[in-house]
């Protein structure tokens, strides 16, 4: 070996030994322990692949090979002291290649390596410490030509407790790696070794910048192993020579700024920031037709769950997985270029609230995502930067396209044609290379096959972009606040209760055609009308009674939902198309009734049945129940009332004034009288007939039957069809005219029927 080559590279300490001759270098206690040779599936992989490189790199003379940044302070208390507070495993890593070289380095030499190798300590670890001191004595040996963990556990100067140590143990597994790659080497001599760990294997030494606050969150890491180490480094090794040191340099700082913005204490950005750049790798592998594998998918569609990502477990993901992305460096190299830029846009941004989530910052949003809406987010900002990537982004311009992103993503559907739909749609708006998204092109690029919330992005665009600015005839002050043009109207009115970015109802008319001209009216309605959660408690009834007055037939509000109090029912009203007339109506005369009607719109505008059924009632919906129009009261089906009459609901009231007819379960309200009318729910009318002084059960069914029951309430049917095929049913046909003798008359020929099938079955049974 030559006999300088601990002296070669003394000046910059840009290597271990460098490093070593330096500064004792002191792991302290508040670090995480060393965990690249930890006993589990992810640390393995990562060991492996990491000696493997550095082998190969070894092998093929290969003149540099990086470990990017290493951070931390000198302690000046005494000797001088290197405390890495980041690069803690790849040193150690790189000290006990060392460690395990010196095992076969000739005796004059291994004392001088032994020597400069035990200047590497920890801090409060004991056992760690004191292995460390142990493994660095000259008389600290093992067989070389055999795995080094099992013998090193059997050497005289291995104390059996420290085995129990998860450091030592990690330590001890690692040379096993070292020892397995080497042998798979075989041209690898020891001098090889050494002069690669002098020289080859640098990293880029920062020394004493952070403050003592940067330095407690840097530590403050737990035990887990961190993918993002390990991704940043192999990661920078795909990207064109141009970027690669600026982007880690910048990656680092970004970091540092990351403790700075997150409001959760010592967060680190290690697992937001390998999370964030799957989910940007896996969308660049789908846009270029690349399988990215499961794995990277999983991560892309990790979802945040209200805990901080240091104590959620991340999908394990080797780097190997992302090499059919980052294979091609002008992918990598873009990724990495807009990656920087959007980070450092977002934290600079951060604390900005997301547009209509309330007290929600831009900072969670982005790297706390919780559900698909915020994971597309990412996308669309990186497909944003990616733009504007060499260009300066104004906070104001950002902001306001922020806007357009979540009204896209808040009220198109996700499943919109493909997964990436809504993003592509986003990027139609960034092509107009418009900073803030709006553009008054927007209108000619859309397509007329736009989903509706991307053609009242175009409207208000170019409403925005209105020479005439003026302040609307009926702008409402008290309300609004000063006028200060459409873009600042336009806002107010989408952050209004629930609307979230959607609101053409307020510039169209019944027609459905664009116009602003009662924009400033509707508004106001509106916030009479309508708070957070729906309808204003006070306009539950009004409101109702208003919009359906407007509507000419039962088909216009056949839906589902149809109209209750619901924010959700109401944002799908006031944006369907179909209902344009009976919104505008509403919305421009929310208390004036229309009462013009016949028929089932009449009752529903009717004062009797909101007080008897609706006023009282907290939740209600008009749907189509029991193949008639319905109000069904409270989700709870025996609380549906049938809004329509038909022959059954004629016979049941002649049943009602029947004195041989007694209803079962009156106190279950199975119908109300509105205005001397009966209205009955859609559920069984359980009744008893008296015939021959003897009471008989049946239940005339929504579905077209009266089905007879025993005196237990068990339905004949039930009981004798299968086996007998007596079925005891009476079959009711809606469009006849028979009046209710008819029916009683079928109902006592049934009694009769089963009186004598009876008798008939008890005699067969007594023989």
């Amino acid at each position: 070996m030559r006999n300088d080559i601990l002296k070669y590279y003394i000046e910059v300490p840009d290597n271990l030994f460098a490093l070593l001759s330096r500064y004792r270098v002191v792991i302290p206690g508040i670090q995480r322990h060393y965990v690249q040779g930890a006993n589990n599936p992810k640390a393995e992989s990562v060991r492996k692949q990491f000696i493997k490189e550095i082998f190969t790199a070894i092998e093929k003379k290969q003149s540099d090979f990086n470990l990017h940044f290493i951070y931390g302070p000198i302690n000046t208390d005494g000797e001088d002291s290197f405390v890495p507070v980041d690069g803690q495993q790849r040193l150690t890593t790189l000290w006990l290649i060392a460690r395990y070289a010196v095992e076969k380095a000739e005796p004059s030499d291994r004392k001088d390596l032994l020597r400069l190798l035990s200047r590497f300590t920890y801090e409060d670890r004991i056992n760690a410490k004191r292995f460390c001191q142990a493994l660095t004595c000259e008389d600290s040996r093992w067989d070389i030509t055999q795995d080094p963990n099992p013998d090193i556990l059997c050497q005289d100067w291995f104390l059996d407790y420290w085995k129990e140590d998860e450091t030592v143990a990690s330590m001890i597994r690692m040379l096993s790696t070292i020892h397995e790659e080497w042998n798979k080497h075989n041209t690898i001599t020891i001098e090889d070794v050494l002069t690669a760990i002098a020289s080859q294997i640098r990293f880029e030494l920062n020394i004493d910048r952070f403050g003592d606050d940067i330095y407690m969150k840097m530590n403050a890491r737990g035990l887990q192993l961190t993918q993002w180490e390990n991704f940043k480094g192999k990661f920078s090794e795909d990207l064109r020579e141009d970027i690669k040191e600026s982007w880690d340099k910048e990656m680092e700082e970004l970091s540092n700024s990351f403790f700075t913005c997150s409001d959760k204490q010592h967060e680190l950005p290690d697992n937001a920031f390998f999370a964030l750049y799957a989910r940007i790798m896996a969308y660049e592998a789908r846009k270029s037709g690349v399988d990215c594998g499961n794995s990277i998918k999983q991560l892309a569609a990790y979802t945040h769950n209200h805990n901080t990502w240091n104590q959620s477990e991340l999908p394990f993901v080797p780097y190997s997985d992302f090499s059919g992305i980052t294979n091609d460096k002008s992918i990598a190299s873009t990724v990495a270029d807009t990656c920087v830029k959007m980070i450092k846009t977002v934290l600079v941004n951060g604390q900005n609230e997301v547009p209509y989530f309330g007290d929600v910052k831009l900072f969670d949003t982005f790297f706390h995502p919780q559900n698909g809406n915020e994971l597309d987010f990412t996308l669309c900002c990186y497909e944003y930067f990616k733009k504007f990537v060499n260009e300066d982004v104004d906070t104001t311009h950002f902001l306001k396209a922020l806007r357009l992103m979540w009204n896209i993503l808040e009220n198109v559907d996700k499943q919109y044609e493909n997964p990436d739909n809504r993003v592509e749609l986003v990027k139609k708006f960034i092509g107009l290379e418009d900073k803030t998204l709006y553009s008054p092109q927007i209108k000619e690029i859309i397509g007329s096959d736009a989903p509706e919330q991307a053609k009242e992005e175009a409207e208000k665009a170019v409403q925005m972009h209105r020479n005439d600015q003026s302040m609307p005839r009926d702008w409402n002050e008290e309300k609004f606040g000063l006028w200060r043009d459409w873009n600042d109207a336009i806002e107010k009115a989408e952050k209004w209760a629930f609307f979230h970015g959607s609101i053409r109802f307020l510039y169209r008319n019944g027609n459905g055609e664009t116009t602003w001209e009662n924009f400033a009216t509707k508004l106001s309605n509106c916030m009479d009308l309508f708070v957070s959660e729906g309808l204003s408690e006070d306009k539950k009834v009004k409101a109702n009674q208003v919009l359906i007055s407007h509507c000419k037939e039962w088909d216009n509000i056949r839906r589902e939902p149809v109209f209750d109090a619901k924010k959700e029912s109401w944002k799908q009203v006031l944006t369907d198309s179909s209902l344009s007339e009976c919104v505008n109506g509403l919305l421009l005369s929310p208390n004036e009734i229309v009462d013009n009607h016949n028929g089932i719109i009449q009752i529903l505008i009717d004062d009797a049945i909101w007080k008897n059924l609706i006023k009282d009632t907290s939740g209600y919906e008009l749907e189509w129940k029991a193949n008639s129009p319905s109000l069904w009261l409270n989700r709870y089906l025996y609380l549906t009332v049938k809004l329509t009459r038909n022959n059954r609901e004629d016979i049941l009231d002649s049943f009602i004034n029947n004195d041989d007819i007694k209803f079962e379960a009156e106190d279950e309200r199975r119908y109300m009288k509105i205005k001397d009318v009966n209205y009955y729910f859609a559920v069984p009318m359980f009744f008893v007939y008296k015939y021959k002084d003897e009471n008989y059960h049946f239940a005339w069914q929504t579905w077209g039957y009266i089905d007879m029951y025993d005196n237990n309430w068990n339905k004949l049917f039930d009981l004798y069809y299968k086996k007998y095929g007596e079925g005891f049913n009476i079959a009711i046909d809606d469009q006849s005219d028979h009046d209710s003798s008819y029916y009683i008359r079928m109902i006592e020929d049934c009694i009769e029927r089963y009186v004598k099938f009876k008798d008939n079955h008890n005699e067969k049974t007594s023989q």
